[in-house]
């Protein structure tokens, strides 16, 4: 349906045009577009992990921290603030792993580098 509250069979009936097996658009990705896809899904895949490795590292350091270098209220918002970060990231990388099994084949990288930057 469109804006002007006319269906798209509405205007081809009034210009007398028929629709044809050609008038629909095929949105199948193409084997490179799924590689290249599954190159970002990895990459952001590794960069959820380091941002979960450095909110995990954050938390440890901010449990030997004196307590006369934080406030008892900054020590508990930062504590809070790197554990939803943890958790987060976490989320983002099962995320990325659903993504790359959903592309099946094409998230296979034989043949590519490690780091296809």
């Amino acid at each position: 349906m469109t804006t002007s509250g006319h269906t798209s069979d509405d205007a081809d009936a009034r210009t007398g045009r028929e629709r044809h097996a050609l008038d629909t658009v095929d949105i199948t990705l193409a084997p490179e577009a799924c590689r290249q896809i599954a190159r970002l899904f990895r990459a952001q895949r590794a960069d959820a992990e380091a941002l979960a490795a450095r909110a995990a590292q954050a938390l440890d350091t901010l449990d030997t921290l004196d307590d006369d270098t934080l406030a008892p209220w900054d020590r508990n918002i930062l504590a809070a603030a790197f554990e939803a970060l943890y958790e987060d990231e976490h989320t983002r990388v099962r995320h990325m792993d659903e993504g790359l099994g959903a592309l099946g084949p094409y998230a296979d990288n034989k043949g590519e580098p490690d780091d296809a930057s």
